[in-house]
């Protein structure tokens, strides 16, 4: 039995149920996204975005420089993967759909859960940044929540658009950039956790006078 598909059947079987029975909570744009406003993380956005302004002003010009400079390596990379795909026999695409059951050389198979957890935890980061960053700009933040792109699972902030157009195109730009690096971060702070944890792991394990990485022969 596939059960990541049984899973993924009783997951959207209960999403879709819960939508039928409270339509009125829902809001639907284009026929398949729809939002779930709530005010979940408005507090703490403020909050956040009260302790420095400045601090948050600084860390818009990082943010900001690292969007631009991460938008020109992907653009080169996909540009690159592309003519390589033409020209080079075997050649591996450097983009692939990250979904269940979907093999990817060189990462393991993604089971539902991994996939729906993992969906649910960047988005949350990316849309609490967008928040946190709107509000340190003195932009009001109408609604946040939780919405569905056809089946995939996404989160949402709704800042005020018309105090934001009024903004400065840094700010706008900062605002925008803000989920993006707030990704970027927890992906670091998430690979010195994991390096961490087996490094202590490889130290328990490993026997005296080998280092990490070598081969040792008793």
């Amino acid at each position: 039995m596939n059960y990541d598909f049984l899973f993924a059947i009783i997951f959207y079987a209960v999403i879709f149920l819960y939508y039928l029975t409270h339509k009125e909570k829902f809001e639907v744009q284009g026929k398949i996204f729809v939002l779930y406003k709530t005010s979940l993380g408005i507090k703490l956005m403020d909050k956040i975005a009260k302790l420095s302004q400045k601090f948050f002003s600084l860390l818009g010009v990082l943010s900001v420089t690292i969007g631009f400079a991460g938008m020109i390596i992907i653009f080169y990379i996909l540009v690159k993967g592309t003519i390589d795909l033409i020209f080079v026999p075997d050649a591996v695409p450097v983009i692939a759909p990250i979904l269940p059951g979907v093999a990817i050389p060189g990462l393991p198979t993604l089971s539902f859960w991994h996939w729906i957890v993992s969906i649910l935890i960047v988005a949350t980061i990316h849309e609490f940044s967008h928040g946190v960053f709107a509000r340190a700009h003195n932009i009001k933040v109408k609604s946040s929540g939780f919405a569905f792109l056809g089946p995939i699972l996404a989160a949402f902030v709704e800042p005020d658009e018309k105090k934001m157009t009024k903004k400065s195109k840094f700010a706008q730009a900062a605002i925008l950039s803000g989920g993006t690096f707030a990704n970027f971060l927890s992906a670091i702070l998430f690979f010195i956790v994991l390096w961490g944890f087996f490094s202590v792991i490889w130290k328990r394990q490993t026997p005296p006078g080998c280092s990490w990485g070598v081969s040792c022969v008793k």
